[in-house]
């Protein structure tokens, strides 16, 4: 009987390092950081400056027109930041998960 005992636990002792060989182990790779998106050079190019009248007197057609070109300067300058201030608001909600409105 107590050779029956002394095999059993042998073969038992012989069983255990067999069946870890025998489980998988799984490799856990960790999550990659988040990416933080960059805008695109439109974006962020600079606005035009104010059209330089001179020292002299200017004409009303010509005033009108450099007031004309330096509104439209302004207009595309406000819009650029405006998409500008959206990108960076989207983008920070993502890596965040807190989607922040832009004041209006």
């Amino acid at each position: 009987m107590k050779l029956l005992q002394i095999l059993m636990l042998v073969s038992l002792c012989l069983a255990l390092p067999q069946c870890a060989a025998l489980t998988k182990s799984v490799k856990v790779t960790p999550a990659a950081p988040p990416q933080i998106a960059q805008p695109s050079d439109e974006l962020l190019k600079k606005c035009n400056l104010p059209v330089d009248l001179g020292d002299g007197p200017l004409a009303q057609e010509r005033l009108e027109k450099l007031w004309i070109t330096d509104r439209s300067s302004l207009i595309k300058c406000y819009r650029r930041n405006l998409a500008l201030v959206d990108f960076i608001l989207d983008r920070d909600g993502r890596l965040t998960a807190v989607q922040t409105a832009r004041p209006r």
